[in-house]
């Protein structure tokens, strides 16, 4: 088992930890930074400036590339996401609720992901969809996963058509 990147936006991201060397990576605007650095998650701890969505996936990823990390998991780690990104062939998981769930990639992915010109758009908020457009061009593994995630809309609430 390698080193594991888990990049974070919130706190309430950390979750069971996978097997292996494990470093999770606060991506914030500096509002949880203290805090994070201050609680023991049993893991080596990074804080990157982010501001956005794509901006805090590409500083994880940076941090991840850096690291020399086998895979890197954007919003969490999930069991599903640790097997299907455990190969060495290219792969790249995302969350079925695109854009915002959760993202997984392994090392090979990234070197791919390296080449290729980063557009202002994937910094904001459409980073899974430039990432998915890319590895399909490419002719990559992109696998779509359901993970257990927060309803938006409360279950007991009564929905009319």
């Amino acid at each position: 088992m390698g080193i594991n990147v888990i990049g974070i936006t919130h706190l309430a991201q950390v979750g069971a930890l996978p097997g292996g060397t494990n470093v999770l990576v606060l991506a914030d605007d500096g509002t949880c930074a203290d805090e994070f650095l201050d609680t023991d998650f049993r893991a080596h701890q990074f804080v990157v400036r982010a501001h956005g969505r794509g901006s805090a996936f590409f500083g994880v990823a940076d941090k991840a590339r850096e690291l020399g990390a086998d895979r890197i998991f954007f919003g969490g780690a999930h069991d599903t996401a640790a097997l299907l990104t455990a190969g060495e062939d290219p792969v790249l998981v995302l969350g079925v609720r695109p854009p915002g769930g959760p993202i997984a990639c392994n090392a090979a992915f990234v070197e791919w992901m390296d080449r290729w010109p980063r557009p202002a758009r994937a910094y904001r908020e459409d980073v899974d969809h430039w990432l998915a457009e890319n590895a399909l061009r490419e002719g990559l593994r992109v696998e779509l996963v359901s993970w257990r995630m927060e309803p938006t809309v409360p279950m007991r609430r009564k929905l009319t058509a």
